[in-house]
């Protein structure tokens, strides 16, 4: 009897793993977490996290939007819904997962290796080395300027030797500050301490799921409303 279930169970999983198994590959592609959502006001950049996708709200914080993200390299598109957090993130939720870096646990270091990785249309990505601010003039995170101009709600990334990349927040504007009868310029960030708020807000735990059948077959559980 046991024989008999073992066989019949078997093709099921390997067809489901079989990719996973014989792709060749030892590990999940992370190396895009970056995203551009359009909402209602316009277009934001944002990152693909493990507290989902991120953005700053800057052109809607609820409503319809429609997300552009990369599966590895791949780049894909899901219509979500814009969601206030309670902090200074927005969440822009979508049925589907995405790849989902972790966050850096603490403020970067000036050793730290750090860069700004944006997508500025969805389907490609570029990204610029930067050095976290360490001067007495500035109080907060800051990034020295690096010569390339860097938008809104570009995902500041730290690379960890062991875990990959780590998210470490999101390009929030600039500042110019005068410091010895000249001007030095900065890019302010959105960091670890506003991820720590965003995991202060209290959330409704556990919450009922109901199936929600969408057109191209894939059934998915969504919170109850």
């Amino acid at each position: 009897m046991r024989r008999c279930v073992f066989a019949s169970v078997l093709p099921f999983a390997l067809s489901g793993c079989s990719v996973w198994f014989f792709s060749g590959e030892n590990g999940v592609d992370r190396s895009h977490p970056v995203v551009l959502v359009e909402t209602t006001g316009g277009v934001e950049l944002g990152a693909a996290t493990e507290f989902g996708v991120l953005t700053l709200g800057r052109t809607a914080t609820t409503g319809p939007c429609r997300v552009h993200y990369f599966l590895g390299p791949t780049p894909v598109i899901e219509d979500g819904e814009m969601t206030a957090t309670g902090s200074l993130f927005v969440r822009a939720d979508i049925d589907l997962k995405t790849m989902a870096v972790r966050a850096l646990d603490h403020d970067p270091g000036a050793d730290q290796e750090l860069f700004v990785m944006w997508t500025p249309d969805g389907t490609t990505t570029r990204s610029v080395p930067v050095r976290r601010a360490h001067d007495d003039a500035i109080d907060g995170d800051a990034l020295l300027d690096p010569g390339v101009a860097l938008p809104v709600g570009a995902t500041v990334l730290h690379r960890h030797r062991e875990s990959g990349l780590l998210f470490a927040g999101l390009v929030a504007g600039t500042a110019e500050v005068e410091c010895n009868g000249g001007v030095r310029r900065y890019y302010v960030y959105a960091g670890v301490d506003r991820v720590r708020e965003l995991l202060a807000v209290p959330q409704l735990h556990p919450r009922d799921q109901v199936p929600r059948y969408r057109t191209d077959d894939i059934t998915v559980l969504k919170p109850a409303k």
